[in-house]
């Protein structure tokens, strides 16, 4: 897993929103940790496949800001961008690279 866009502080909106990229080596993983926590037991788990596919997913992860002090706020401080206006929810955000 990786992070692969910038995390963005929308100030009009309240959050910020960090993007994270999931290939497929992480999916074994995520399978057995789901299955685990949600009571499974098993002492191998093998995730099978059976059609050919590119797995490139995306988590679009937020995190709420203090309404009240945004600007003391550590996740606005940590943001790389900040985004003024309403979030249209374009991943790159309006971001021109």
């Amino acid at each position: 897993m990786r992070d692969v866009f910038p995390t963005k502080y929308y100030s009009d909106e309240g959050f910020v929103e960090r993007k994270i990229e999931i290939n497929e080596e992480d999916l074994d993983e995520i399978i057995e940790e789901y299955l685990l926590s949600r009571g499974y037991d098993f002492d191998e788990i093998e995730i099978v496949n059976n059609r050919e596919m590119n797995i490139w997913l995306h988590a679009k992860c937020r995190k709420y800001v203090d309404e009240e002090n945004p600007e003391e706020d550590e996740t606005a401080i940590e943001a790389e961008v900040e985004i003024k206006g309403k979030y249209d929810g374009n991943p790159i955000g309006g971001i021109i690279f």
